[in-house]
């Protein structure tokens, strides 16, 4: 698989687990809420650069494209957790 190929597909990811979280966060608590807020800018600098680097505008990011999609991902998926655990209490 090619690097835009990865780029898009970790993209794709974010965008769905970003659409998720705006559903579940509207009945978590202020504290999740919270997560969402401090997570936002993240997300929009992971699909700013996945979107440069996949147009091939940046050549150096300092951090990849992959690498803060990673980081991004992973940080959304704790948020989608601890946003399922508070609604089966």
């Amino acid at each position: 698989m090619s690097d835009n190929e990865l780029i898009n597909k970790g993209l794709g990811e974010l965008k769905a687990l970003r659409g998720e979280l705006e559903k579940a966060v509207k009945t978590a608590s202020d504290e999740a809420k919270e997560g969402w807020k401090k997570l936002q800018p993240h997300l929009q600098q992971a699909e700013k650069l996945a979107s440069e680097k996949a147009s091939d505008i940046a050549h150096e990011v300092g951090q990849s494209a992959g690498e803060v999609i990673v980081d991004v991902r992973t940080q959304l998926e704790k948020l989608r957790e601890r946003i399922r655990n508070e609604n089966k209490s």
